[in-house]
């Protein structure tokens, strides 16, 4: 719901088993988050009729209540199809098919919906390009393969772009291989479609889900903390400060810890703003980007208001290339530990060493069985001669 930027919402509903919890979850969820919602009831041929006027009957009463505050309609003919398709982006309309997939009984009315709604938002193809990463993959003969949505601006190939924030928020320059979309090669993609891109020199295992790649234009900052107004939809007992749960933001799927607020602790329905910081690795936000806040049971959404602590890139290049450096020394260290030494100076060593004095018990007494054997020979020599 956060990652994929949806336009609308389908929410599924089986008519013989009814509204189920996922389902009011989901609801919840696009209800929160803003998006448009209408409801496909499935499977009314295997279904009882006075079941199949159950379910719709609490499904109405649900969209009607206080908390979803939507207009029903049930959708019968061509004409509710083209009503509902034009009024359906105000948010308070929420048309309801009845279908089958054996039968095929309304799929043509679905179909008609669908290809008459038209995208909510509107994308620039003169902006910076942004592109958020869903996945990874690693494809013999190509290399790594990252796929995901571009969220705004135009991407060609050959573009260089900034990969990152790593865990240091660095953000590396990287060249676009190839780019493929539904399977095909192309040669550019726009803002709202997703691809997958070939990059080169880089490894699968640098690159992780919520990073992106955005233009050298703008800039880019990974942020470790944050401000957003958030409210609480369901929580056991209350939320105070230290809490710690997963925020969801886009492609971002990271545990953040609450180390302030401006209430003294939050329950269900409460409204705050609250200040955040992530655990493992920055992270790269803007302001007025939507974000779920969940752990268990618990469930929040909010908006981000404000970014505190942002990493200055000179900071971040600077301690990489300290750890790199270190690295090498560590490297050369451990490579002349390892390098095999030549006999002589192998045997000047053993010299200074006090003749291998050190050595283990049996190693001690392996040694001294054999000096002996070596010495007995020689003083039977000698005696026979004087003899």
């Amino acid at each position: 719901m956060t990652g994929h930027l949806p336009d609308f919402c389908m929410l599924m509903v089986g008519s013989n088993a009814g509204i189920v919890g996922m389902t009011k979850e989901h609801l919840g969820l696009a209800l929160a988050l803003n998006v448009p919602v209408f409801v496909v009831v499935t499977k009314i041929d295997m279904c009882p009729a006075n079941i199949l006027q159950e379910t719709l009957k609490l499904l109405q009463r649900l969209l009607k209540s206080p908390g979803c505050r939507k207009i029903p309609v049930l959708v019968q003919n061509k004409d509710d199809v083209i009503v509902t398709a034009s009024n359906f982006s105000s948010e308070r309309m929420c048309p309801i098919f009845q279908i089958s997939n054996v039968t095929g009984e309304n799929m043509d009315l679905l179909k008609m919906f669908l290809n008459l709604l038209s995208p909510r938002t509107t994308y620039n193809n003169d902006e910076p390009a942004e592109f958020q990463i869903d996945d990874t993959y690693s494809v013999p003969g190509v290399g790594t393969v990252v796929s995901g949505t571009t969220l705004r601006g135009l991407i060609r190939l050959n573009d260089t772009l900034l990969l990152g924030p790593d865990p240091l928020g660095v953000f590396i320059p990287i060249t676009v291989k190839s780019i493929h979309r539904k399977r095909m090669p192309v040669k550019e993609v726009h803002g709202g479609q997703t691809a997958s891109f070939a990059l080169k020199k880089i490894k699968r295992a640098s690159i992780r889900k919520g990073m992106v790649m955005v233009s050298p234009k703008l800039q880019p900052l990974a942020t470790w903390e944050f401000e957003a107004e958030i409210l609480v939809l369901h929580h056991p007992t209350t939320i105070s400060p230290r809490y710690q749960a997963m925020v969801h933001c886009g492609s971002i799927r990271q545990t953040a810890t609450i180390l302030s607020m401006n209430k003294d602790c939050l329950r269900t329905g409460d409204k705050a703003s609250v200040h955040f910081r992530f655990i493992k690795t920055p992270e790269y936000l803007h302001c007025d980007q939507k974000l779920v806040f969940r752990e268990g049971r618990t469930k929040a959404v909010g908006t981000i208001t404000k970014l505190l602590q942002s990493v200055s890139t000179q900071a971040a290049k600077a301690q990489l290339s300290k750890s790199q450096a270190n690295k090498k020394i560590f490297g050369e260290d451990a490579a002349s530990a390892a390098r095999p030494q030549s006999p002589t100076s192998l045997q000047s060593s053993q010299m200074k060493s006090g003749g291998g004095g050190r050595r283990r018990g049996g190693q001690r007494h392996r040694g001294k069985g054999l000096n002996a054997a070596t010495v007995s020979p020689a003083v039977s020599t000698g005696a026979t001669g004087t003899a």
